[in-house]
Formats: C-alpha cells, structure tokens, sequence
C-alpha cells in the first residue's frame, strides 16, 4: 500500500529542515523511514475525531485522511463564532486563537495520546540503531503531521472569511501565524505530559489522561448548548478586549498582537513584545522537549510498558483495599452469597477501574450536568399556569433524564478489553449464570444512581420541597425496571466479558434506541398524572413490584441464553 498524496506531501513538509535535524544529531534517513511507515498506518484506521465505529465485518480501512480532513473543515466553520466579538483585529483573533488552541491541546489529550505515549515503538524501533533524538522527533512530527491533517482544514473557513473581509495577504498571515500556534500546542501538550510522568506513575498517568479525555467530551457538548445561549444574553458585538500589557500573559494574545502589527502596524510595546513572543516561543519549546526533556521521555514510556515496580503495586493495594470494603459492605446488604455477590463485587470494581469504561460512560454525566442547567434555569418568560404546571414537572423531567446515565453504562457493562478474563466465570460450576448477571446490574444501578441520584434528589428536595419525593421515587423505579426489562429481554451477557468491538452491533444499537422511546412513553404517561397522588402512590407500588419480578426473572437466565464472546 502506497501513502496519498496528502501525505506525501505533509511528509515532504515535515523533513524540510534537513540541516536542522543533523545540527541536532538526527538521522533525516531513519527519520524519514519511520515518518513514512507510520503515516500509512494510520491511513489503514480511522481517527476517532471523526469516526469511533469500526467496521464490524473486518474490512479494510482506507484513506481515513480523507474523512479526518471534510470533518475538521466543518469544525473550523465554528470558529467564525469569534469573528462576531467587537469589530477589532486584536478582540476577534485573540478569541479566535484561544478557540483554536484549547481544541488542539484537548485533540491531542482526548484522540493522540496513543501517539504520544506509543509504546510499542519501545519494542520496534529502539532494538534498532536509533537515536533518542531521532526517536522523539519522529514521534513529535508524527504527531505534528496528524494535528496537520486537522489544522489545514479547520483554518480554511478563517482564512476564507479574512479574504473577503479584508484581503487576501490576511488570510495567508494568518495561515503562518496559526503553523506557530500548532507548534506551541503540540510541544505544550508533549512538556506537559513529560512533566507529569516525572512526578507521579504510569498508572496514575494512564488515569489522568482518561479524566481529560472525559472533560474535554463535556467541554464540547457543554460549549454547544451554553454558547447559543451565551450570544443571546451577552451583546458579543460591543464585547472589547482590555488594552493593557497584562495581557501579554495571554498566548492567544501573542498570535493576534502579530496578526495587528504586521496587518495594521502598531507600535505598542508590549504589542510588539507578544507579537515576538508568538514566534520565539514555539520555536523554544521545540528545543527544550529535543534537548532535554527526550531522554527522560523514552524512559518513562519503558515504565509505562512494563512494570511499574513494588512501590506502585503496594500504592495500588492500598488503595483497592479502602475502595473494597464499601463493596464488600453494600454485596452484603444487596445480594444473596456466591454467584450473585461475586458478580456484583467484580462489576463494581471493574467499573472503578477500567480507564475504557470510564471514557466511555462517564461523559454521559457532563451532558446530565448541562442539560439540568439548561431545564432548570431556562426563563420560561411567562407566568401563566400552564408555564406553572410544566415547571412542577421539572425535576421528574430530570429524574428521566439520568436514563442517558444509566444508558451509557448499560451499554458498556458487558464489555471490556481485558474480555478475556471472564474465563473465571466459565471454569466455575455455577449452574445458572443469571445471578451473576444480576449482581452485576445491581452494581450498576446502584453506582449510578447514587452517584447522580443522591446529589439530585437533594437538590430537588431543596428547591421543590418533600412533596415531590414520590414522583422522584416512581421516575427512578422506573428507570431502574426498564433497565432490568432491556437486560431480561435483549442483552443477556455476562459483565465485562465481550469485546468492544460487539458493543457497535446495528442489533445493539436498536435495542437502546428502543429503550429509550420506552422511557419517553413512560415519563409522558407520568407526566399525565404527577400531580394525582393517589396515582402517583400506586404507580410506585406497582413498578417496584415490576422490579422485583424482572430481577428473580434475570436470575434464572441460563447458559443457554447468554450471548458468549466469540
């Protein structure tokens, strides 16, 4: 297989400083040799920025740069967003550029941290003669090459947009300014993580890195909820940025000061001091990380892949042992001894601690977040009773709401990476495997119940009183049977025991959207008789009951039925 030709070019790009990398003892040959392999590999999968299914029939990916490109290009059509503040040069870029770097730096973290901390390159490329500033480089332009691939398009819009507002020589400054600003993010992002591995272990590394991938899930969703809403309280258009030096503190400020100067010549000096500083910066940062911060770098990394060495381990026993006896105290209370409670115990502290689980779940909780601040302070304009009644009914809404919560881990509970280590379960002479699989959603629903539940119950008795304790009792039961319902009737997998790659099944897929068409039946139905205790009394009884019923019926789910990994 042959590279694109958008790669070829960008791999032309990134060895144009020949003489420059063998001033730094590179080997330019090597470089390129492991510039070009990595650049057809990555072509072969898609990038999870702009596709997270995989081809389930295991069919060849090609020219995933093809796609990465047409939908960075429509992200950078919401960086225009910027060009609505003030009417001045140094405002709008100053927003523009702040934009353009926090998205690079969370790509980086969120979708190249694979990239970044490879560690297979341990085991392919340093048994070869090669050097430690060869092999950080081409790790670094690796990297560079993928944000490229991102940059180019997303700057289009922007650029495109400053033609025609002011000429074209604007858009092609800002092109060259923005090159400079992709420099300072991935040599930033790529200090930063060498920082941080000096100081803390791998695993607890490992664990970062999954917590800023799940914030920068909720910085997205939450920026494209709140900022429509931000325009429409906010006039963006009389919005100015302070001319004082303090804002040289800024880096965004760095690259729009010399956008101003070279574009409208300004003399300030502390204008003319950022506008210096947005060139001179990325170009140290450059020689700090290849001078001397490469060697501790490749040394970590080996960490990383291997063992981390008894002080870690006993650090991590400690730390299961304080988490393990809340489990062992709530497996007790909850579930029956053996197959049960050990299937409650494992799922509990596999959702603790798998990293892939958490990404994939715990974003969920930022769009809870979000969308309780959009329900409930939304100004409804009116004081009607109309306006009165659907706003009684708010916290039952968010109540239901929790289903994208309990959705998520659903969806997840039943795979892992590691799927392989569920042999346990089939080695040990259990003779029905249903009560390992109530266990585990007993785990489930309680974690997450009581994770968001609890803080959200208070919160609603707070603001709507005891009142609406009922119907905050009878929209989570609800909930909680139609999960139960979901697990008895379509998902019959034991916990943490598939492959991810069967969670992207078109199967699954309808079975969660049927799910929750479900839940919005039932929370319409509830709607119709909130304010009806009596019915709201019986309602409680009668999906608890449901519960109940649904759960002895999982527990007599036999092997027959459970759907094994292949």
């Amino acid at each position: 297989m042959t590279m694109n030709w958008i790669n070829k070019a960008l791999l032309a790009l990134a060895l144009l400083p020949r003489n420059l990398y063998r001033r730094w003892g590179i080997d330019v040959s090597q470089l390129s040799a492991i510039l070009t392999a990595k650049l057809m590999m990555d072509d072969r999968r898609p990038n999870s920025i702009h596709v997270r299914q995989q081809h389930s029939g295991g069919k060849e990916v090609k020219n995933a740069t093809i796609g990465t490109i047409i939908l960075s290009a429509v992200m950078g059509l919401l960086f225009l967003f910027a060009f609505a503040f003030g009417n001045d040069h140094v405002t709008q870029l100053t927003v523009y550029f702040g934009m353009f770097i926090i998205m690079l730096c969370m790509l980086l973290v969120s979708d190249f941290t694979s990239v970044l901390i490879d560690v297979r390159d341990n085991q392919i490329i340093l048994p070869k003669p090669v050097n430690d500033r060869t092999f950080i480089v081409s790790r670094l332009l690796h990297v560079f090459l993928h944000v490229c691939k991102l940059v180019f398009p997303m700057l289009a819009p922007g650029m495109i947009y400053l033609a025609f507002d002011s000429n074209p020589a604007a858009s092609l400054l800002l092109l060259f300014l923005a090159i400079f600003a992709t420099l300072f993010s991935v040599f930033l992002i790529n200090a930063v993580y060498i920082a941080i591995l000096r100081v803390t272990t791998p695993e607890r590394f490992k664990s970062i890195i999954s917590y800023v991938q799940i914030g920068f899930a909720i910085l997205i969703y939450a920026g494209s909820q709140l900022l429509p809403r931000f325009e429409e309280t906010v006039d963006v258009a009389e919005f100015t940025l302070p001319d004082k030096p303090w804002m040289i503190l800024a880096p965004p400020y760095w690259f729009a000061a010399a956008f101003d100067t070279v574009f409208s010549g300004s003399s300030k000096w502390f204008q003319l001091a950022a506008a210096l500083m947005s060139v001179a910066v990325p170009l140290l940062s450059i020689y700090l990380v290849v001078k001397y911060l490469a060697p501790a770098f490749n040394q970590k990394l080996a960490m990383i892949a291997g063992s981390e060495g008894p002080a870690t381990k006993t650090a991590a026993s400690r730390e299961m042992q304080g988490k393990s006896s809340l489990s062992e105290t709530l497996a007790r209370w909850l579930t029956k001894s053996g197959a049960e409670r050990t299937g409650f115990l494992f799922s509990w502290k596999m959702m603790a601690r798998s990293r892939e689980f958490k990404v994939r779940v715990y974003p969920s909780i930022g769009y809870l977040i979000v969308m309780v601040v959009v329900v409930f302070f939304k100004q409804s304009g009116t004081d009607a009773p109309d306006s009165q009644f659907f706003a009684g009914f708010k916290p039952i809404a968010i109540a239901y709401l929790m289903n994208i919560f309990l959705l998520a881990a659903f969806g997840q509970i039943s795979y892992s990476d590691k799927y392989k280590a569920a042999w346990m379960f089939y080695i040990t002479p259990v003779p029905f495997p249903g009560p390992i699989i109530s266990g585990g959603l007993k785990a489930m629903v309680l974690k997450f119940c009581s994770f968001i539940g609890i803080p959200f119950l208070l919160f609603s008795l707070w603001v709507e009183g005891p009142s609406v304790l009922p119907n905050i009792l009878l929209a989570v039961s609800n909930q909680v049977l139609l999960i139960f319902a979901m697990a008895l009737i379509g998902s019959n997998r034991l916990p943490f025991a598939n492959p991810f790659i069967e969670a992207q099944r078109g199967g699954q897929l309808m079975r969660l959207l049927l799910w929750l068409f479900l839940s919005g039946i039932v929370a319409l139905i509830h709607f119709l008789l909130f304010r009806n205790a009596v019915a709201v009394g019986a309602g409680l009884v009668l999906s608890a009951a449901g519960v109940w019923f649904m759960l002895q019926q999982i527990k007599k789910i036999t092997w027959q039925e459970v759907e094994l990994a292949d």
